[in-house]
């Protein structure tokens, strides 16, 4: 079983033009929703951690927080796919059923993944079609609300004996349930009648064009957690980051040949690399040239007979015109040159090491994906990594569409 995984790292926007980078000033405007978008993504990347060490209740807990902070449909089927796993089967029916009416622009595989899933998840449910005979009524299942009539869509119940009720203006109209797994019923709840008894048993309905699972186990579901991404602005799932995190991993050689921006992230990181060792080197010959100037002025001071300590800062003697000016003057160029080339060094040490670890990263977001989606993948990323030069700040930004 894969998760569909839908950016919120680049989370949770169907277009939202993202900025990742060495830290920039934050604006105050925005400070509040991107300290709840920051939460979404850790708890989102949280959830996905727990998905692949198979500790779906971890897993269930995380995308739980994630989709409280942010509900986009990309946590909501993850947190489908969660419940699925960890036995909460009437759960994940109910989100399942949320995904598919509301994921309007999920892609044709997602929602067949996701259909397959809610077979599954049905399969050790009952579902009951809960009719109100007046609306606005709030219906109630066990003494929880479910929200009031009409409902968006059916209830799910575990196996066994359920209140369901509907009251309105003090009345209600109750129906003791005897669910049944795997069977549909449709139960009408008629405000100021008797309760009633009713048995969930019959025929188990069609699977709905959805593939039974094989083996007494869930149908392989959606081919990702929807990571996507947690979260920037709201979005439907459809243009979000994609990622896969169920099954085997291409070898990074192999994902990186055939990936774009795989690409630009090693040529960045070889050129900061590149240029960080270069400028280290200049570094270490200007300084070196910088000693061998200050050992000739001391050789030369001794035999002068005049102090060593200082020379350089002395006026007497290092001013212009005297002997000593222009070594002086060559030792002061020759420690700025070192000390300048040791800042480029630092700087394209940052940005090579940025620039890898982004593409590290990205691989492991992105290297599950089945040869047929990375094309599909391709049309909801646009990105690409650019140097950010400011007076106080310096390093590697990601910008892109997501």
């Amino acid at each position: 079983m894969k998760l569909r995984a839908r950016s919120l790292a680049l989370l949770l926007s169907a277009s939202f033009v993202g900025l990742a980078s060495v830290p920039l000033l934050p604006s105050t405007a925005f400070a509040q929703d991107d300290a709840v978008l920051k939460m979404a993504r850790e708890r989102f990347q949280e959830g996905v951690k727990y998905y692949d060490q198979k500790k779906y209740d971890d897993a269930r807990a995380a995308f739980l927080q994630a989709y409280a902070l942010k509900k986009h449909p990309a946590v909501l089927l993850n947190l489908a796919q969660s419940e699925l796993h960890s036995g909460h089967e009437a759960d994940a029916a109910k989100h399942f059923s949320q995904f598919l009416r509301d994921a309007k622009e999920s892609t044709a595989a997602e929602k067949a993944d996701a259909r397959k899933s809610l077979a599954a998840a049905k399969s050790k449910v009952a579902e009951i079609n809960v009719r109100v005979s007046q609306s606005d009524a709030e219906v109630f299942v066990d003494n929880k609300s479910q929200g009031k009539a009409p409902l968006s869509g059916p209830i799910y119940l575990k196996p066994g004996s359920h209140t369901l009720e509907a009251r309105k203006n003090g009345k209600a109209g109750t129906v003791n349930f005897n669910a049944t797994a795997g069977v549909t019923n449709t139960v009408t709840l008629t405000i100021g009648a008797p309760p009633t008894t009713m048995s969930g048993a019959g025929a188990p309905p069609p699977p709905a064009g959805a593939a039974p699972p094989m083996g007494g186990g869930p149908p392989a579901g959606p081919t990702g957690p929807a990571t996507g991404a947690p979260p920037a602005g709201g979005g439907q799932a459809g243009g979000g980051f994609k990622m896969d995190t169920g099954g085997e991993r291409q070898p990074f050689l192999d994902w990186a040949e055939h990936n774009k921006l795989a690409w630009v992230g090693g040529g960045i990181t070889l050129v900061g690399l590149g240029a960080g060792i270069g400028f280290a080197v200049a570094s270490h010959s200007a300084y070196g040239s910088a000693d061998d100037v200050a050992n000739q002025i001391t050789s030369q001071a001794k035999k002068d007979g005049i102090p060593k300590s200082g020379l350089c800062n002395n006026p007497a003697y290092a001013a212009p015109g005297q002997r000593y000016a222009s070594a002086c003057q060559q030792y002061q160029d020759n420690v700025n040159t070192g000390d300048t080339d040791k800042t480029l060094s630092v700087v394209g040490f940052v940005v090579g090491g940025v620039a890898a670890a982004g593409t590290v990263v990205y691989y492991f977001v992105d290297s599950k994906k089945k040869p047929a989606e990375q094309g599909a993948s391709a049309d909801g990323v646009r990105a690409a990594f650019v140097p950010i030069v400011a007076p106080s700040v310096g390093g590697l930004g990601v910008v892109g569409t997501f």
